[in-house]
This record gives structure tokens, sequence and C-alpha cells, in this order.
């Protein structure tokens, strides 16, 4: 098995070091390290050119003609692979010594995953451990396994390239569309080892409640969605949303007219059930355009009728009611 790291850069001198050597510690090699970078500012370049000349596998770097934003960065990496599992690298993560060894086990023992995924060690940006894990984290919060979709810790076959790829435009986030595909076909396996450090620092923190690195509850998660409630623009959300539903849809479709025949039904399935979401979204907003009184009344219909089903409860009737 051929296996290829693809990882995207952008002025990421300050960590990238780190996370090189971490592959050439690995107990089972890579076969290649391909490198795009988006326009970087800083050393970046620098540091890759150097560590390829010491390298003990193929390592190409590539360097935009003009920025493609995080997503189209990695597409342009992924494009460039040849492995036949293709593991994905931020630049600021450390990989433990045996993370290749143990995912190329894993996607032997599982032929049919499209996807293969390990759990990650949370830190500071001084790779300082704090205790506490990613999918732990995920766990403890109440959330679904389905909201583990972390690009850093997939290992890609070709198989499931060979048909997503390119990243269609208008997809927001390149693992969101991977590991949303690789779900979607019932094909994604998640391994509960931890082989790496995600590091968290002020340039990449967000506001996804398990990237946290102080415990959290169900409770707490309750609070952030509450939160959320009143501090998002609803229709601007909306719109965001259906905007990235569509584009979903419209993919998946493309995917299924030149996926093997075996992923044909499956595909055609998830279609259906985007278009649905995508209706059900609708519904949902023509409830936030009515008058409170009405808001009330339409919600509780919406709810009778499995308008909510899938979505996250009563708080999503919560915010609809509330506009």
């Amino acid at each position: 098995m051929k296996i290829s790291i693809a990882m995207a850069t952008y002025n990421g001198a300050q960590y990238l070091a780190a996370q090189l050597h971490s592959f050439v510690d690995q107990t089972r090699k890579p076969d290649e390290l391909i490198i795009t970078d988006d326009c970087s500012t800083d050393d970046t370049e620098t540091i890759v050119r150097e560590f390829a000349k010491a390298a003990p596998f193929k390592v190409e770097f590539y360097r935009n003609e003009k920025n493609l934003g995080y997503c189209g960065n990695f597409n342009a990496s992924l494009t460039k692979t040849t492995g036949d599992l293709i593991f994905l690298s931020d630049q600021d993560d450390v990989w433990f010594p045996k993370k290749i060894e143990h995912m190329v086990g894993v996607a032997e023992r599982n032929p049919e995953a499209l996807v293969v995924m390990n759990d990650a060690a949370l830190t500071d940006g001084d790779l300082t451990e704090v205790g506490l894990t990613k999918l732990g984290q995920i766990c403890s919060a109440g959330i679904s396994l389905d909201g583990f979709v972390m690009g850093c810790c997939c290992g890609v076959r070709r198989e499931l390239l060979d048909i997503c790829i390119p990243i269609p435009a208008g997809i927001k986030g390149h693992d969101n569309w991977l590991v949303g595909l690789a779900d979607g076909l019932n094909a994604k396996v998640i391994d509960t080892q931890v082989l790496q450090y995600y590091r968290r620092h002020e340039s990449n923190e967000s506001q996804f409640i398990a990237n946290r690195t102080t415990k959290v509850t169900r409770a707490d998660a309750l609070i952030h969605s509450v939160k959320n409630l009143f501090q998002q623009d609803s229709a601007t959300q909306t719109e965001a949303q259906l905007d990235q539903l569509q584009v979903f849809a419209n993919a998946i479709h493309g995917v299924g007219l030149r996926a093997p025949e075996r992923y044909c039904g499956q595909l055609v399935e998830l279609e259906s059930r985007f278009r649905q979401r995508i209706q059900k979204t609708k519904n949902r907003a023509a409830v936030r355009e009515k008058w409170l009184l009405l808001r009330i009344v339409a919600a509780g219909g919406l709810l009778v009728r499995g308008g909510y089903r899938n979505s996250s409860g009563f708080k999503s009737v919560i915010r609809d009611i509330l506009g």
C-alpha cells in the first residue's frame, strides 16, 4: 500500500518543523509528502526545502500562484498525491511515531472504509498536553460522532478521492466534504487510539466547543447553544446553511454520475436526505418570518409533523420561536 501525506501550508514557519520531523520519526514512513503552499510570506518554503534535502522519502513542494484559501489549498495538495491511502496533515500538529503504521492496519482490517480516523490529544500552543482528547470532548459534550470530521485525523482511500476530487466549488471545508461523503456511504471508521497532538493556539481557535482545552459537559454544550441563539443573525445563518446544503446536494449528484455502480444507490439516498434537509430548513425559515404568536403555533405544528427530526430538537424549536 503506497502512503501519501497531503499537507497545506500558509505562514506556518512557527510550528512547521516539529510536524515535518514527526513524519521522519514514523515507524512506517510515508512514500511521498506533497505540500502546497498558499502564498506564504514567512520562511515556510525555506523550511520545507531544507527538510526535503535529507528526508528519507519523496517531498514535493508547490507554491500556489494565487491564494486559494484553506479548502482550495488542500484540494491542490490532494490532487497531486499518488498514494493508495492519503493522510491529511495540518502544519501545526505533531504525529506520534506509530500513527501511520497503526492507521494502515485499521485500513487493512476495514477494506470497505473510505476514511479512517484516529483520536488526537489536545494541547496548548507550546504542545503541552491538557489531559483531554478530541473524541473525549465530543462524547462528553453529547455531540454525535457525525461531528467528528477533523481532516488532520484522517486517512483517505484513493477510491474516494477518485470520485470526489476536485472538491466542488462552494464547499467551505475540505474535511466536511471528504468525511461527510464517507459518512453518507457508511464508509467511515473511527479508531479511538490517540495518535497525534492537536495544537490549539490563538490563530486556530474555533467556535466548535469540542476544540476547547478545558473539559466540556452536556451542560456546557447547552449553554453554548443557547448563547448562540442570541448572538447569531438568524436570517444570515439560515441563508449560509441553505447555500451549503444546496452545494452539497448538487455535488453529491455529480459524484453519483461518475462513482462505481456499487455506490450509486447510497449516493441517491444521500442526495435525497440533503434535499429533505433543504426543504426542512426552508420550512423553519418560514416559521421565523411570522409574528410571535403565529411562530409558536407554526413551530408546534412543524414539530408534530417531524420538521425538527435530525436537528437539535427543542433547542431548534426555541430558536425558531425567538425568530
